[in-house]
């Protein structure tokens, strides 16, 4: 929340003060709302991250979908068809996640200080 608050022009707190706001007023009324929308999309990659990185939902997720798997394998005797169903499930979960992360960033885009798309575009 720090780099969020830093990331702000100096004229946001001055603009507070201006108002005659205290500073616990400037924090939360100006400065903490707007640092939050800039930090938005570094927030949904740390938990995009740690979802995909945690040992316990790797476990247990993929553990139940290749046990579901091999279980529809032993019943139906196709084990293509159950491992491309596994696969095509992880990765509808996956593009609800990154659509869902989207849909925030856009919601709580502060025009002017979050840009569309990577920020690493290439170049300098």
């Amino acid at each position: 929340m720090t780099t969020g608050i830093q990331a702000l022009p100096r004229g946001q707190r001055m603009a507070g003060a201006a108002l005659g706001l205290t500073p616990v007023q400037t924090y939360r009324y100006v400065l903490l709302p707007m640092a939050f929308r800039i930090i938005i999309p570094a927030l949904t990659n740390e938990f995009a991250a740690i979802i995909k990185n945690s040992s316990v939902a790797l476990t247990i997720g993929l553990v139940e979908l290749t046990a579901a798997t091999y279980s529809m394998r032993e019943f139906t005797f196709q084990t293509f068809e159950a491992l491309t169903g596994a696969t095509i499930i992880y990765l509808i979960i996956s593009v609800i996640a990154l659509l869902a992360a989207r849909l925030l960033e856009k919601v709580t885009a502060v025009p002017g200080y979050i840009t569309g798309g990577s920020t690493s575009a290439g170049g300098h």
